[in-house]
């Protein structure tokens, strides 16, 4: 549907809480929870699994003698509900008016919780947007959790282990946490963080201009080196495809549309290509401490190659993709790691740096520290 709930009005007749509003429920007997939910909902809506998509499941709560397994599904065809006698009524309302209705025990406590696991699933599972975006919808999941009573710490952490290649995820939730003493304070740097995103970049943007001349090369497609690039348009720009996803691509389109002039090359050609461009220009999803550069695969050979050409190789990237930890595996087969000797200069938000200087950056931002110990405790810094 369009964000609103169905909810069903049990039968006067009911053996529990007749009357109440509630959601398709039932006993688990001898299934399993997912399995039964769809039975469930066969039996007291009419919808098949074809006429469903699950979108979450929420940690089980445990209401009165009973324990709850809630799952959020979309419905793919609200016209198709039929009712049987289980329930007297049923309505689309928004989430909400929950709190107005007379419902079964915790029902807005559990479609909270398959809520919050569906913001979880969605930023584990995209595999289209960067690590700017993705820290943007951390933030903003984080920000709805408090406002709705729970535990912001608890859903940071979930998010972080979610995508573990992201330090932009960890970087925005840990400045959220580490700066509120209140729920109001985490909220409303929430706020500031989700509008200063833009602004970092565009400040990236002013920084990189005098290194953009001649031919520039960039690999995935990285928002901040695409302000980069539309700033200060170099003479050419040379695109990666950037495969599994292929997002070099879209970025390329996006570029010429904009009056570059750009070229497209596959990403066996690319470690060729390199050797013959200025500067190679790179986005980041996570900058450790010694300045080792987390970011999509193939990024590491093409630094490699980049470096024994001669050829510069520049990172921009926002502050909040600093982490205090070492270097480790990224965690997530899209991503490589490439060492600090592979990197000549990053380009952040507060100015630019060599990697060797990355960690005193960090030193003097309190809270990539404060917030690194919030989401992984001390022992992984």
């Amino acid at each position: 549907m369009d964000g609103r709930l169905l909810v069903l009005r049990r039968s006067p007749s009911a053996r529990t809480y007749a009357g109440a509003w509630s959601g398709v429920s039932g006993y688990l007997e001898d299934l399993e929870p997912l399995a039964r939910a769809y039975a469930e909902i066969e039996e007291e809506t009419g919808l098949g699994r074809g006429d469903v998509a699950l979108l979450a499941a929420g940690k089980p709560l445990q209401v009165e003698e009973w324990l709850v397994h809630p799952f959020l599904f979309r419905c793919l065809q609200p016209g198709a509900v039929r009712l049987n006698d289980e329930n007297a009524e049923a309505q689309w309302v928004e989430p909400g008016a929950l709190r107005d209705l007379r419902t079964v025990p915790a029902l807005e406590e559990a479609y909270v919780q398959t809520k919050l696991a569906e913001r979880v699933e969605r930023i584990a599972n995209d595999d289209v947007h960067g690590a700017s975006w993705l820290a943007k919808e951390a933030v903003e999941a984080v920000a709805e959790a408090i406002e709705l009573g729970e535990d912001p710490v608890d859903l940071g952490r979930q998010l972080v282990r979610a995508r573990p290649a992201m330090g932009a995820i960890a970087g925005a939730l840990g400045r959220m946490l580490a700066a509120g003493r209140t729920p109001e304070q985490m909220v409303e740097e929430a706020r500031a963080l989700v509008e200063s995103r833009e602004r970092a970049s565009k400040a990236i943007a002013v920084i990189a201009s005098p290194h953009m001349q001649k031919v520039v090369m960039t690999h995935s497609a990285s928002s901040t080196v695409r302000e980069v690039l539309q700033h200060t348009p170099p003479d050419r720009v040379v695109c990666t495809t950037s495969e599994p996803v292929g997002e070099g691509r879209d970025l390329a389109e996006q570029l010429r549309q904009e009056g570059l002039t750009v070229e497209l090359v596959d990403d066996s050609d690319a470690e060729h290509a390199v050797q013959t461009v200025s500067l190679l220009l790179v986005g980041a999803d996570t900058v450790f401490r010694d300045g080792s550069l987390v970011n999509k695969v193939g990024t590491a050979g093409l630094a490699k190659a980049a470096k024994e050409a001669g050829v510069p190789v520049f990172v921009a990237c926002e502050v909040i993709k600093l982490s205090p930890a070492g270097p480790r595996d990224p965690g997530e087969e899209r991503f490589d790691l490439t060492g600090p000797e592979h990197i000549d200069l990053f380009l952040t938000e507060e100015g630019q740096f060599a990697p060797e200087d990355i960690g005193a950056l960090i030193d003097r931002t309190p809270f990539l520290r404060d917030g690194h110990a919030l989401l992984f405790g001390d022992a992984d810094s």
